[in-house]
């Protein structure tokens, strides 16, 4: 089934990470994620890459970087801020995670290319990691009647994104003044739904169906237009 090698390469990235052992973790979500996205348009009004920041949160940070030389600030080097962002996009790079990503016109997705731009930044006041990457398009993307979608999630829950809906999401490029977007955020779990997938252990791949059914519509929506 589709849902095993997706968690498989959540699992990646937490073992990437250092994180989320089964003693520091015990429920779902498992890591949380502070996130923007930039949309850049061609001059043809094409989709041609995504930008994005993902902020991981301070447990994240904490134990991602247990262990590791640090400055007497605090600050973590350039080659082991550079080492990280080289493991962990290796780790989002499996085909089926598609970097949590998707690009559709028309219901048809679009294939990446391989990400650039890949950056680990470490802020050892707030105790914060945060990941910044470019994912182009293989080819720019055309918008169709109903213009772009752009998914950002995780359908297994085991990572949980928040986007702040007036600055989090824009366009770049040199037609982005003459295009639209618009970021729908996903509907909100119930408490009962919130207090099953609490009780779930770490393991990812223990997410039963029915609470997977629920849980793989949890998407951070941005919807493209140009008039």
């Amino acid at each position: 089934m589709e849902r095993t090698p997706t968690r498989r390469g959540l699992a990646a990235l937490s073992v990437a990470a250092g994180l989320l052992a089964a003693s520091t973790a015990s429920a779902h979500p498992h890591m949380w994620i502070d996130a923007r996205a930039v949309i850049d348009l061609d001059a043809d009004k094409r989709i041609t890459a995504v930008r994005q920041v993902w902020r991981f949160d301070e447990m994240f940070g904490a134990y991602a970087t247990q262990g590791l030389k640090r400055g007497k600030d605090g600050s973590l080097s350039a080659d082991t801020r550079a080492g990280m962002a080289r493991d962990w996009m290796k780790a989002l790079g499996e085909p089926i995670s598609h970097y949590f990503t998707r690009v559709s016109v028309d219901g048809k997705s679009a294939a990446f290319a391989a990400p650039r731009d890949a950056r680990v930044d470490w802020d050892a006041k707030a105790g914060r990691l945060s990941l910044a990457f470019t994912l182009p398009l293989a080819e720019p993307m055309a918008l169709g009647a109903d213009g772009a979608q752009i998914d950002i999630y995780d359908p297994t829950y085991f990572v949980a994104y928040a986007f702040d809906e007036k600055d989090a999401v824009s366009l770049g490029g040199p037609q982005a003044a003459a295009c639209n977007r618009a970021y729908r955020k996903p509907k909100e779990l119930d408490w009962k739904t919130m207090q099953q997938l609490a009780a779930i252990p770490a393991d990812p791949d223990a997410l039963p169906e029915e609470l997977f059914a629920i849980t793989k519509g949890l998407t951070h929506r941005i919807e493209v237009r140009c008039p």
